[in-house]
Protein backbone atom coordinates (compact mmCIF):
# COMPACT_ATOMS: atom_id res chain seq x y z
CA UNK A 1 0.00 0.00 0.00
CA UNK A 2 2.63 1.97 0.89
CA UNK A 3 3.85 1.83 -3.09
CA UNK A 4 0.68 2.68 -4.28
CA UNK A 5 0.42 5.89 -1.63
CA UNK A 6 3.98 7.58 -3.43
CA UNK A 7 2.92 6.01 -7.03
CA UNK A 8 -0.35 7.95 -6.89
CA UNK A 9 1.52 10.97 -5.45
CA UNK A 10 4.25 10.92 -8.30
CA UNK A 11 1.55 10.44 -10.72
CA UNK A 12 -0.12 14.22 -8.91
CA UNK A 13 3.10 15.22 -8.86
CA UNK A 14 3.47 15.10 -12.69
CA UNK A 15 0.24 15.57 -13.49
CA UNK A 16 -0.12 19.46 -11.37
CA UNK A 17 3.36 20.19 -13.00
CA UNK A 18 2.64 19.43 -16.36
CA UNK A 19 -0.42 21.79 -16.49
CA UNK A 20 0.91 24.78 -14.83
CA UNK A 21 1.56 27.79 -16.64
CA UNK A 22 4.84 28.86 -17.86
CA UNK A 23 4.87 32.19 -17.38
CA UNK A 24 8.80 32.96 -17.27
CA UNK A 25 10.50 35.30 -14.46
CA UNK A 26 7.56 37.57 -15.16
CA UNK A 27 4.96 37.02 -13.28
CA UNK A 28 0.87 37.66 -13.90
CA UNK A 29 -0.87 39.35 -11.48
CA UNK A 30 -4.79 39.49 -11.83
CA UNK A 31 -3.95 39.04 -15.80
CA UNK A 32 -1.83 41.90 -15.81
CA UNK A 33 1.50 41.23 -17.33
CA UNK A 34 4.35 42.96 -14.79
CA UNK A 35 6.46 43.73 -17.90
CA UNK A 36 4.33 45.47 -19.78
CA UNK A 37 3.15 47.50 -16.80
CA UNK A 38 7.06 48.32 -16.03
CA UNK A 39 6.89 49.41 -19.61
CA UNK A 40 4.38 52.05 -19.00
CA UNK A 41 5.66 52.84 -15.73
CA UNK A 42 9.47 53.12 -17.03
CA UNK A 43 7.44 55.38 -19.89
CA UNK A 44 5.77 57.58 -17.34
CA UNK A 45 9.09 58.22 -15.39
CA UNK A 46 11.44 59.24 -18.33
CA UNK A 47 8.47 61.75 -19.39
CA UNK A 48 8.26 63.16 -16.36
CA UNK A 49 4.46 62.18 -16.59
CA UNK A 50 1.99 60.83 -13.74
CA UNK A 51 -0.73 58.40 -14.22
CA UNK A 52 -3.57 56.52 -11.95
CA UNK A 53 -3.46 52.73 -12.25
CA UNK A 54 -7.27 51.19 -12.36
CA UNK A 55 -7.57 47.99 -11.29
CA UNK A 56 -7.77 46.85 -14.99
CA UNK A 57 -4.17 47.38 -15.36
CA UNK A 58 -5.00 50.52 -16.77
CA UNK A 59 -3.17 53.85 -16.54
CA UNK A 60 -5.16 57.20 -17.09
CA UNK A 61 -4.63 61.10 -15.88
CA UNK A 62 -7.51 63.19 -16.53
CA UNK A 63 -6.91 66.07 -18.02
CA UNK A 64 -10.57 68.13 -17.35
CA UNK A 65 -13.59 65.86 -15.26
CA UNK A 66 -15.70 67.58 -17.94
CA UNK A 67 -19.48 68.51 -16.96
CA UNK A 68 -20.21 66.34 -13.95
CA UNK A 69 -23.65 65.55 -15.64
CA UNK A 70 -23.51 63.86 -18.60
CA UNK A 71 -21.32 60.02 -18.07
CA UNK A 72 -21.08 57.52 -20.49
CA UNK A 73 -22.39 53.76 -20.12
CA UNK A 74 -21.54 50.70 -21.99
CA UNK A 75 -24.51 51.17 -24.30
CA UNK A 76 -24.08 54.75 -25.28
CA UNK A 77 -22.32 56.31 -28.52
CA UNK A 78 -19.92 58.35 -27.54
CA UNK A 79 -18.59 60.95 -29.43
CA UNK A 80 -15.14 61.71 -29.30
CA UNK A 81 -12.04 63.65 -30.96
CA UNK A 82 -9.10 61.36 -30.45
CA UNK A 83 -5.58 60.41 -31.14
CA UNK A 84 -3.63 57.04 -30.88
CA UNK A 85 0.01 56.67 -30.36
CA UNK A 86 2.47 54.26 -29.72
CA UNK A 87 5.83 54.60 -26.79
CA UNK A 88 7.92 55.78 -29.32
CA UNK A 89 6.06 58.80 -30.45
CA UNK A 90 4.41 56.99 -33.94
CA UNK A 91 0.73 58.47 -34.15
CA UNK A 92 -1.49 55.25 -35.55
CA UNK A 93 -4.66 57.30 -35.50
CA UNK A 94 -6.05 59.77 -34.79
CA UNK A 95 -10.16 61.60 -35.66
CA UNK A 96 -8.67 65.36 -36.11
CA UNK A 97 -12.30 65.94 -35.72
CA UNK A 98 -15.19 64.47 -33.18
CA UNK A 99 -16.32 60.75 -34.33
CA UNK A 100 -18.63 58.53 -33.50
CA UNK A 101 -17.44 55.75 -35.77
CA UNK A 102 -20.27 55.00 -37.03
CA UNK A 103 -22.74 55.46 -34.08
CA UNK A 104 -20.47 52.66 -32.53
CA UNK A 105 -21.93 51.52 -28.64
CA UNK A 106 -19.38 52.18 -26.12
CA UNK A 107 -19.13 48.23 -25.05
CA UNK A 108 -17.69 47.41 -28.93
CA UNK A 109 -14.71 49.63 -28.63
CA UNK A 110 -11.51 48.37 -27.18
CA UNK A 111 -11.39 47.63 -23.46
CA UNK A 112 -9.32 50.48 -22.85
CA UNK A 113 -11.18 52.77 -23.97
CA UNK A 114 -14.62 51.50 -22.34
CA UNK A 115 -12.41 52.04 -18.70
CA UNK A 116 -11.42 55.17 -19.50
CA UNK A 117 -13.89 56.77 -21.18
CA UNK A 118 -16.91 56.22 -17.98
CA UNK A 119 -13.84 57.88 -15.65
CA UNK A 120 -14.79 61.17 -17.14
CA UNK A 121 -18.50 63.08 -18.14
CA UNK A 122 -19.70 65.11 -21.32
CA UNK A 123 -16.44 67.97 -22.32
CA UNK A 124 -13.92 65.67 -20.70
CA UNK A 125 -10.62 64.97 -21.26
CA UNK A 126 -8.37 62.43 -20.50
CA UNK A 127 -5.11 60.44 -21.40
CA UNK A 128 -4.75 56.45 -21.08
CA UNK A 129 -1.95 54.16 -21.52
CA UNK A 130 -3.32 51.26 -22.59
CA UNK A 131 -1.40 47.62 -22.20
CA UNK A 132 -1.75 45.21 -24.90
CA UNK A 133 -4.64 43.35 -22.80
CA UNK A 134 -6.57 46.19 -22.58
CA UNK A 135 -5.56 47.20 -26.32
CA UNK A 136 -5.20 45.14 -29.71
CA UNK A 137 -3.56 42.26 -27.57
CA UNK A 138 -0.94 39.87 -29.15
CA UNK A 139 -2.11 39.95 -32.74
CA UNK A 140 -2.28 44.08 -32.84
CA UNK A 141 -3.38 45.15 -36.57
CA UNK A 142 -1.25 44.49 -39.07
CA UNK A 143 0.82 46.95 -40.50
CA UNK A 144 -0.80 49.72 -37.77
CA UNK A 145 -0.49 48.80 -34.26
CA UNK A 146 2.31 46.37 -33.56
CA UNK A 147 1.72 42.91 -31.60
CA UNK A 148 1.66 43.37 -27.82
CA UNK A 149 1.66 47.63 -28.26
CA UNK A 150 0.84 49.77 -25.51
CA UNK A 151 -0.86 52.45 -26.53
CA UNK A 152 -1.44 56.14 -25.58
CA UNK A 153 -4.83 57.16 -26.15
CA UNK A 154 -6.07 60.92 -25.55
CA UNK A 155 -10.03 61.14 -25.82
CA UNK A 156 -11.90 64.68 -25.41
CA UNK A 157 -15.26 63.48 -24.70
CA UNK A 158 -17.13 65.28 -27.42
CA UNK A 159 -21.26 64.31 -26.81
CA UNK A 160 -22.96 61.39 -26.05
CA UNK A 161 -26.06 59.27 -27.20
Amino acid sequence: MNTAVKLISACLIVLLAACMKKEGPVEMMQGIDMRQENVILSYLRAHNETATKDVSGLYYNILEAGDSIHFVKATSIPTVVYTNQLLNGQIVGNSFVPTDFDQRVLKNHIPGWQIGLQKISKGGKIKLYIPPALAYGSTGIAGIIPPDAVLISELELVNIR
